[in-house]
């Protein structure tokens, strides 16, 4: 099974939807994929990981198992099929970026399946009770509007219904008209709440 669910978390909804995600003792948090040892270091503690986390709890899995690459002088993880992917919003001045959660698991691990599955969906189900759809559009700024005009902002997409704004992020985005969402942080496509400020100068 494949499946992703993307989302906009300020750090507020984060913690709160981590600290339930921990409610299981046995879940583990990895600063991955990459790493340096051959076994790689866990924690319960978001703040001791970067924006690229691994979901993972030893009762699935009993080890992660990893690669060495000697270009890299490093070990990558190659249990994705026992693992969740937690690419986490970052927040940086005036932008917000775009995460999501992904799973890749597989047939041949039933047992292994079926649990990460089970905490993927209590995940996506905490995510949208909570969380608000349909409420992002896109644009590029450097593009030409409909009366294309260069100096007119390009119309902005219909509304993205498959990512996931969480409440404190709305608010984050809603207290100022210059925030804006990137899918990443290099990208000029941009995304905001509703649509109807695009034209202001930022």
């Amino acid at each position: 099974m494949k499946s992703q669910l993307r989302f906009v978390m300020h750090p507020n909804d984060e913690s709160s939807l981590v600290a339930r995600l921990l409610h299981d003792p046995t879940v583990l948090l990895v600063d991955g994929p990459r790493w340096k040892t051959a076994t790689p270091p866990t924690t319960r503690n978001l703040s001791a990981v970067g924006w690229s986390v691994i979901i993972w709890s030893p009762e699935d899995l009993a080890e992660l198992p990893a690669e060495f690459i000697a270009a890299r002088n490093d070990w990558y993880c190659r249990g994705e099929y026992a693992t969740i992917q937690f690419l986490r919003s970052q927040v940086t001045g005036t932008m917000i970026t775009e995460g999501r959660f992904a799973i890749s698991t597989e047939l041949a691990q039933k047992t292994t399946a079926a649990n990460v599955e089970c905490r993927y969906r209590l995940l996506r189900r905490a995510v949208q009770r909570t969380y608000t759809s349909s409420v992002v559009r896109w644009r590029n700024p450097r593009l030409p509007g409909t009366t294309g005009k260069p100096s007119t902002p390009a119309s902005p997409s219909k509304p993205d219904r498959s990512l996931w704004v969480g409440p404190a992020a709305m608010a984050w985005l809603a207290a100022d008209p210059a925030r804006r969402i990137k899918q990443d942080p290099t990208f000029v496509v941009e995304g905001m709440i509703g649509g109807a400020s695009f034209g202001a100068s930022h």
